[in-house]
């Protein structure tokens, strides 16, 4: 089936969907990979669901607009133009920070240096993971950017891609990720958000290998 001109994520059917999980499982498997070796202990991440959303149903899923967050934002430019965002509500965290640090922070929404260099590997990590195994799905090239962290209301970091990629970005590719280390768990959303004017690429790059 081929996509018309000016293809929408509602175009994204569930064909689709599954092959976006597919990739999203591979990659969590590498990152999860990743993230043993940098902590020197089993980590373990799965992929229960991949979905697309409006940026307010994403606000509503970690508790609402004004909900803390933090937010590891990484543009990614090559073959396809589009942001990368690890959205991880407050006390998620605050746990992850645990297990990757070995320590938890304070409930003051701030972060020290150490805390946020973590946070930014691990956006970092995710991000390479994930373009790592859809340019094997879809034979396109991803290069991914310097990854930058923001700790903010949900709204104010969701407002971030919109600001970098347009107002036509009306909604987002949403891969829920959970992270499971010993007894912790920690559960987060890994947001794909191409931009609208290459949704037709992507779409039917994927498409192929869907078939």
């Amino acid at each position: 089936m081929s996509l018309s001109m000016g293809a929408k994520y509602s175009d994204l059917d569930d064909l689709r969907l599954d092959v976006l999980k597919e990739v999203s499982n591979i990659g969590a498997g590498n990152a999860a990979t990743a993230l043993a070796k940098l902590i020197k202990q089993p980590v373990k991440m799965t992929v229960p669901a991949v979905y697309n959303l409006s940026f307010d149903q994403v606000a509503d899923i970690v508790g609402g607009p004004e909900t803390i967050v933090a937010g590891i934002l990484q543009e990614v430019s090559g073959d396809l133009k589009a942001d990368l965002l690890l959205l991880l509500p407050w006390s998620q965290a605050c746990v992850i920070l645990d297990i990757l640090l070995g320590r938890g922070v304070k409930q003051t929404f701030a972060l020290d240096a150490l805390e946020t260099s973590a946070l930014e590997e691990l956006g970092n990590i995710m991000a390479n993971s994930f373009l790592n195994a859809l340019a094997k799905f879809t034979k396109m090239k991803f290069y991914p950017h310097v990854p930058a962290l923001a700790v903010d209301m949900a709204g104010a970091v969701l407002s971030l891609p919109l600001a970098r990629l347009g107002e036509m970005v009306e909604q987002a590719l949403v891969i829920d990720t959970e992270f499971h280390q010993q007894q912790r768990s920690v559960t987060g959303y890994f947001l794909f958000i191409p931009a609208p004017e290459d949704l037709e690429t992507f779409f039917q790059n994927l498409e192929v290998v869907s078939r």
